[in-house]
Order: C-alpha cells, then structure tokens, then sequence
C-alpha cells in the first residue's frame, strides 16, 4: 500500500474517543515519524498538516499518561521537525520528553528554535549532542530564557505544573533505574558548573558499599525509589503518590511531629502546616518496610480557586543529599568511600567550587563592570552559600585525615588558656552583629597542654561555633575551662553550656547526624550538629582527650603536658 493510501485510511477513521482515538493517534505519529524526516523524500505539506491537524484534534482525547508513552515509544525515531514541535507545545512533561529524545540535523535544530517553547529550548541546552550552529542559536536567547530575577517561584505555581485529573486516575509505574552514560574527557574550556553536576552523577550512579556483593539482576524490581511524588488532603494526609508502595505511604500525615520510634515530620514540616505555607527540605521519618528511613520534603500548598479554601499540599520527596546527612567520622568510609577516594572527590569538588566563588566575587565587587543590585544581592548570596561548603568540605577532608590517623604534626606545648581566649575573641563580631556572645570563666595557672595546634585550634573552633551556631538569637553560650586532677598529672577540661535548644536531648540525638528537634537550625552546621560532634570527639580521641556529653554541658577534656607525655612514652 502507498503513503497516501495508507494515510487516506488512517484519515477515514472518523473514531475520536475511546480506543478508537488511541489507535487513530498512535498511527498518525507513526506516519509522521516514518515519513516526514530530512534524510528521506519530503513529505508534501498538504499531507503533513491533514495528520498535524488529526493530532490536534485527537489531543483532548488521549491521557498525558497516553501522550508520554508514545514519545517515549518513538525514542530515537523521532526525527520529524515537525513533530517535534507539535510535542514542545504540549505540557511541560511531554515537552521534557520530545527534546530529551528528538534526532534532528544540527541546521534543522538552528531554524527551528525560533518556533520552540522556552521549556523545550531550556531541555535542549542540556543536551551535549547538540551541534555548533544549533549551540549557537541557542545562545542568542540568552537575553531572554535566562533571566535572572529576584522574584520566589513556588514549586507548583503555574497551572502548567500541577496535577491533572488524568495523572491522578492513571499514575505513571516506577520506571527502572536510569543508567547514567559515561563522562567524557572534560575540555578545556568545559563549564565548571556542568562537569561538577557530571561528577557528582557518575559518584552517585556507581558506588556501592565496601564489602557487599554484586545483587541479582531481579532485586531493581523490588528496589525502592529514591523520590516520590505526593499528594495530601486538607488534614495533612498523604492520599496519592506516583510511586513506590502505596501501603507504606498513604495515611502518613504531614500535620503530627513524629514521636520517638514513630514515622512522621519534623516540627519545620509541622509548623509549615499550619500555617498552611510551603516548606523546603523538611526531614520526615518512615519507620519500617523498603521506605525506611529518612527524607526531605519539598511542598507548595493549593487551595480551591472557587471558594479559597485549603485544600491539602502537592510536593516531593527525596533522600537527603551526601552533604544533608553526615556519617560517623570514626568509620573508615563513608557511603563506600575509602578515606582516600573521599579527600579525593572533595579535592576534585572543591576546585569548581572554588571558580564558582570567584566569579561570584567578581560580580558582586563589579570588577569587570557594573552590575544590577539584583545581580549583586544574587551574587553576594552564592558567595555565601559557596563558602559555606568549602567549610563543609574542609569538614570532610578533616574527618577522612583523622579517620586513617594521618594529617597531625608533631605535638606542642600550648596554653588552654590563651588557645581558648583567642578562639573566643574571633565569635566577638558575630555576637555585635546580634548572634550570640560568649561567656567563659578562666581558671588561673592552667597547665599547658601537649597537642598538635592545628588540631586544637580546630577541635576547640568547632566546639564553639557548633553551639553558638544552634543557639537563639542573642543567648549567650557560658562555659568554664578549669583543671582537673585525675591520677598523673590531671586533665584541662572546657565546658560548654548546652544551649536551650539542646535542653532535654540525650546523647544518642545529639550525635545522630540527621535529628533535629525542631527541623533545620538556620545558622546550624552544614553537616549536621551530629556530624560536628562527633568531628570534635574524634579529634580530642586522636590527642588522648574526650568528649563527654552531659545533662547540661558538654565537656573537652585534654591529658595535661605531664599526662600527654606519658602516653608518649609507653607508646
């Protein structure tokens, strides 16, 4: 049969609902895909527009669920530029979908940006097979697809983005996990940002825990998803999700803190409830089968557009991030990393970093040029933001050195009296800018102590600024630095104060890297209070001290000169 005979009864099929539409549907972008393609004989434009004008009419006909299957179905066949455009105009999911997959010449790719969405030009920058005229055009809609601004968009606040009935009846199934492709050499001149996200896409999609074997091939049918979808009601229920075992979700509620041993929110995801406003990175806890464990929310909440009135949260859920959740430093890996290979992916981290910085600086000093207030304030705050994980990283790369008992120099004596004043003295600009002041009695005629003044200055800095960064505004952190005989020469011990938002919490919470009573402190450590703890107390183990935690205080306690010797010498 001939092209036009066929599409002649395609065309003749005059069923546009049902299963009838479906089938209709599928054979018209089966057509188009076959037949309207550079590389073959150009189709006439009469028959091209008789089989757009079926696709359009067929559109309100097929779920969005039906819409993607069949873009997917197409995959690399989809060399049609004019199909191509009749998906980037669809919703943004479809769209996602068509440019993700669409094989277009690099020419054809050039004239035809101009009749793209910019959420289809947006998916088509991400792609590294684009070629140089087509990387070009892009280029020139930088004016206007990539504006910065200051404005808040919430997460689901255009009506593009939320949930249609459709998605609701027809849930998309888990599809398998994806297979990140293999990096290229970087180039020269390759963007620092783009070959950070690659590096940190190739660490996730390929480490596994040191000492576990190989799983058959069969246990990705029964892995859990590493994010999910949800939808709640007025009361804070969750009633839908897009994946994942539905018995393990629905019916948890976002309005009840969790209670000890119990799934649940954290206070920040609570008091967000109800208040009815939207949250970020809220932690919620699931005790118990394949979604054990914790999470983070993200949620925006909707409201009816009739009457106003509150209607329930729509958002997603994700694992924490290696930065949001920090591991025991005393372990010799973490995630699956060796000590090694972790120093190395912070090094390898870090430099990007550390351009990202740079540029950052550059703009907010306005040294190439003048620059808006907005770009300004933006720029200022990635600054910010950047330096805070170089701290992080330096965090890391301190807890990986301690952990393989290598990085300290020799040891030398040092006043605790003059190592603490002078670490306190440094927190004296935070406290008149309105944070919080120290506030610690000195004992005279303190031993000196025999540690390593790197360590110690960090051991004692960590101290600090982790209790001073979950205090209130404007408490004052007090403590105490006294000497202690204990047999031998005797101890130096600092203590701290706990701060009133660590009253009532046992050791066990305190070290758990991901607790927090009442959600994310906003100053807190990067890492976690638990993460930080445990950095200092592996830190005093490594000079023969301690960390000792305490109803009311915490205490550092580090061997004085005498004591520190002797342990020297029957080492």
């Amino acid at each position: 049969m001939r092209f036009n005979d066929l599409m002649q009864t395609v065309l003749a099929a005059d069923d546009r609902a049902g299963l009838g539409a479906v089938t209709s549907w599928r054979q018209c972008v089966d057509l188009m895909a076959q037949h309207d393609r550079a590389d073959r004989v150009p189709m006439a434009a009469s028959d091209r527009d008789m089989l757009l004008d079926r696709l359009e009419g067929l559109r309100p006909a097929i779920s969005e669920t039906q819409r993607i299957a069949t873009v997917v179905e197409l995959g690399r066949r989809l060399r049609s530029a004019s199909l191509v455009v009749f998906f980037a105009k669809d919703r943004p999911a479809i769209a996602a979908a068509a440019m993700a997959r669409a094989q277009l010449p690099d020419a054809t790719w050039a004239e035809l940006l101009p009749r793209l969405t910019p959420t289809a030009r947006g998916i088509l920058r991400g792609r590294r097979d684009v070629g140089p005229l087509a990387r070009k055009a892009l280029e020139a809609f930088g004016s206007v697809d990539l504006v910065l601004t200051t404005e808040r968009q919430d997460m689901v606040g255009e009506a593009d983005m939320l949930l249609t009935q459709e998605m609701e009846a027809e849930p998309v199934a888990p599809q398998p996990s994806a297979v990140v492709t293999p990096l290229r050499p970087p180039a020269q001149d390759q963007d620092q940002i783009r070959n950070l996200v690659d590096r940190i896409a190739h660490f996730t999609s390929t480490r596994r825990p040191i000492g576990v074997a190989s799983a058959p091939e069969d246990a990705h049918a029964i892995e859990a998803p590493r994010q999910f979808a949800f939808e709640t009601d007025a009361s804070g229920i969750l009633l839908w999700v897009d994946q994942g075992p539905r018995a393990a979700l629905i019916g948890l509620s976002l309005g009840d803190v969790a209670l000890d041993g119990g799934s649940g929110p954290d206070g920040h995801v609570a008091g967000a409830f109800a208040r009815r406003s939207g949250f970020q990175n809220g932690r919620f806890t699931i005790v118990g089968g394949r979604m054990d464990g914790e999470w983070r929310l993200s949620a925006t909440p909707f409201f009816d557009p009739r009457s106003g009135r509150f209607q329930g949260y729509r958002g997603q859920a994700r694992r924490p991030y290696l930065h949001e959740v920090a591991a025991q430093p005393e372990q010799a890996a973490i995630s699956g990393l060796s000590s090694d290979s972790l120093r190395q992916l912070v090094h390898e981290l870090r430099t990007p970093l550390n351009a990202i910085l740079g540029f950052a600086e550059i703009i907010e000093q306005e040294l190439f040029g003048a620059a808006g207030v907005e770009y300004r304030d933006m720029a200022g705050k990635i600054a910010v933001d950047a330096r805070h994980l170089l701290a992080a990283f330096d965090d890391l790369d301190l807890a990986a050195r301690v952990s393989r008992g290598d990085g300290s120099s020799a040891p030398e004596l040092m006043d605790p009296d003059q190592l603490v004043t002078q670490i306190a003295a440094r927190f004296d600009d935070q406290a008149i800018a309105g944070g919080s002041a120290i506030d610690i009695a000195i004992a005279p005629a303190l031993p000196p102590v025999r540690i390593d003044p790197v360590q110690g200055e960090r051991m004692v800095q960590h101290l600090l600024r982790t209790l001073i960064s979950v205090a209130p505004a404007g408490e004052t952190v007090t403590g105490a630095c006294w000497f202690q005989p204990d047999g031998g020469a005797g101890r130096v011990v600092l203590a701290i104060d706990r701060p009133s938002s660590l009253t009532g919490l046992d050791e066990g919470q305190l070290l758990d890297p991901g607790y927090g009573a009442d959600g994310d402190w906003a100053d807190g450590p990067l890492l976690g209070l638990g993460f930080s703890l445990r950095l200092i107390r592996s830190l005093a183990a490594s000079c023969n001290g301690s960390l000792e935690i305490e109803p009311g205080r915490l205490l550092l306690a580090i061997p004085a000169a005498a004591m520190a010797d002797d342990a020297a010498d029957l080492g």
